[in-house]
């Protein structure tokens, strides 16, 4: 990378953080931060569902997958589009119908507050330490493979390392648009998150295999074929067993339908018809986007056969398939716009969960309990001051963790193994409890902690039948191999579904006790009738044109975004490659005039 790149780059951070102060003056109460007021068009919303399931995983360690496991990984990373169907034909509209102002709310309406207490404790403690992770993650590919790893910064007096800089920078620009905006900034930074990844996965696509080809994109697909390594375009994935795809699978259908964050996307849309676009177009982007960063991943499979070699200084040197390739093939300018798309992907994944954190902190914790205490809720605006102070200190937090990584050492790849355990138990009561209403206020907390303890106890068990230890919990973390009714189960199949079938079937085994009585019985009835109650619109009342001016934001963004690479051009002339700046350019720059065209042809159509 040069001077230009990190122009690009810092460009790009500016831009994020001018949406969050431009959109802030959308947000008069609680329910415009943490929900847009429910008036979040589809569109962004669709987008900022889409993505926000992506960070820099994709192009480092979803990368380093598909390098090992070629072809297979399209299927896999391509199962969301079905998990998404689940969406479009129940799971949208149910949480349209529930009128939550944060997902959490779901467990107290549904079972009980105490159950919101414990899936919050359960909730937020794991997710702001994913936070942090997730940046420090980020900051360590980029800082290595980009060269200012062993670098030294001066900040505010203060002498930082490359990767801390990386991780301040990155850390205070995602807090910073998130405190701001809140929810309308998440959508809109989303959006323009998306832009840039779709235009650089669009252009390094064709041009891996005319690299690959030496000019001609059929020659590089003909190399792919008859050079790479033996099944490496079949279905069968390396050291995965077939079961493999079966608990994969159910996880992605739990992930894309009762996580926090989507229920949180569909509830924060007007009608509930818009749900079933909101699903449908996921489910199309989801079978087009992996396409898209995969093919190049194949090619470079075929054109570095050796990348332990080429990046000695990374634990595990296959994630770096995707940047080899953007260093050779692409100009100056579109690098910074490759970085962008990471930093990109990492910050929309970020400030999704600091949004719907910074809700159920809230709304479901700090309202309750200073009602309980003072006998009054708290004014409208003491919330939203709560809400971004809550923002503020769990962003604090993350980057605190980030910069903490090093020194506390494995306890955080400890934790990450942890959450494998309580995932499946977490949300299988989410996504049962909504459509089956016939279960004591107890049971999401009773299937939850049966389906832990369920994992944890097959897994010693296992442990045992392998000559290995049981004396420490930390032994559920290693890996195994076992052969379980004709198939062979590692680890990852073994608890996710032991969790599954535990979590399931307790929670119908529930059904068979008296169900409802008192308090209880009233707080369901009422979410009963609320879930059979259609969301529509009201068309009589006024226009809402605060999504008219959130994609009008979209639209200008990419218009600056497709000048800044046009004006690349010119630095880069005598790089061969200095068209794909101009490539770039124009696509960012149409889309952005394209959004601003119906912008206008909307707001007229408002106006008669």
């Amino acid at each position: 990378m040069n001077e230009l790149d990190y122009a690009v780059v810092a460009v790009y951070g500016a831009l994020v953080l001018s949406a969050g102060f431009v959109v802030s003056r959308f947000n008069k109460k609680t329910s415009d931060y943490f929900k847009g007021g429910g008036s979040i068009p589809w569109g962004l919303s669709a987008v900022s569902l889409f993505i926000s399931g992506f960070s820099a995983f994709m192009f480092v360690g979803a990368a380093g997958f598909a390098y090992r496991n070629g072809s297979a990984a399209i299927v896999l990373f391509s199962l969301a589009a079905p998990a998404y169907m689940f969406g479009y034909f129940l799971y949208g509209r149910l949480w349209r119908r529930t009128r939550l102002d944060t997902p959490m709310q779901f467990l107290t309406r549904r079972y009980s507050a105490g159950t919101t207490y414990f899936y919050t404790l359960f909730s937020v403690i794991p997710n702001v330490l994913v936070l942090g992770i997730s940046i420090y993650t980020l900051c360590v590919f980029i800082a290595t493979a980009f060269g200012f790893h062993d670098a030294t910064f001066t900040v505010a007096g203060a002498s930082l390392s490359g990767i801390q800089t990386c991780m301040l920078v990155a850390g205070l620009v995602i807090l910073a648009y998130t405190l701001l905006g809140g929810l309308w900034a998440v959508m809109v930074t989303d959006s323009l998150q998306f832009i840039v990844l779709f235009i650089a996965s669009l252009i390094v696509l064709p041009v891996a295999y005319l690299f690959l080809g030496d000019g001609s994109i059929g020659s590089g697909v003909s190399r792919l074929i008859n050079e790479a390594p033996d099944g490496f375009l079949g279905l069968k994935l390396k050291d995965r067993p077939s079961l493999f795809w079966v608990a994969y699978g159910i996880n992605i259908v739990l992930g894309y339908n009762v996580n926090w964050h989507i229920a949180q996307r569909y509830y924060s849309v007007p009608d509930e018809r818009d749900t079933r676009k909101m699903a449908k177009w996921c489910a199309i982007l989801s079978l087009i986007l992996p396409l898209m960063w995969i093919l190049p991943v194949l090619a470079s499979r075929v054109l570095y056969p050796d990348l332990a070699s080429m990046f000695p200084q990374l634990a595990e040197p296959t994630e770096a398939a995707f940047v080899a390739l953007a260093l050779d093939v692409l100009p100056h300018g579109m690098l910074g716009i490759i970085v962008s798309a990471m930093f990109a992907a990492t910050m929309s994944s970020a400030d999704t969960s600091l949004n719907w954190l910074a809700a159920v902190v809230t709304k479901d914790a700090y309202v309750p309990i200073r009602t309980r205490v003072a006998g009054r809720a708290p004014s409208e605006r003491t919330q939203l001051i709560f809400g971004k102070l809550s923002v503020a200190a769990m962003g604090l937090i993350a980057i605190w963790i980030a910069f903490n990584m090093e020194k506390l050492g494995g306890v955080f790849d400890v934790h990450t193994k942890a959450s494998s355990l309580y995932s499946a138990p977490m949300f299988i009561p989410v996504m049962l409890g909504l459509v089956i209403t016939r279960t004591p206020w107890w049971s999401g907390v009773a299937s939850f902690a049966f389906g832990v303890v369920s994992i944890v106890a097959v897994s010693l068990l296992a442990n045992l039948s392998q000559g290995m230890p049981a004396d420490s919990l930390a032994v559920v973390f290693t890996d195994i191999n076992l052969r379980l009714f004709g198939m062979d189960v590692t680890r990852y199949e073994l608890q996710m579904l032991t969790g599954i079938i535990s979590t399931t079937a307790f929670f119908f085994a529930s059904t068979l006790v008296k169900r409802r009585e008192g308090a209880y019985a009233d707080r369901v009835a009422a979410f009963e009738r609320d879930l059979m109650t259609p969301a529509f619109a009201d068309e009589s009342g006024p226009r809402n044109l605060r999504g008219l001016t959130a994609y009008q934001l979209v639209g200008r963004l990419s218009l600056i975004i497709g000048g800044m690479l046009i004006l690349a051009v010119l630095p880069t002339m005598r790089d061969p490659g200095w068209v794909l700046n101009l490539v770039g350019g124009l696509l960012a720059a149409g889309f952005g005039y394209t959004v601003l065209a119906g912008v206008r042809k909307l707001r007229a159509e408002f106006e008669e």
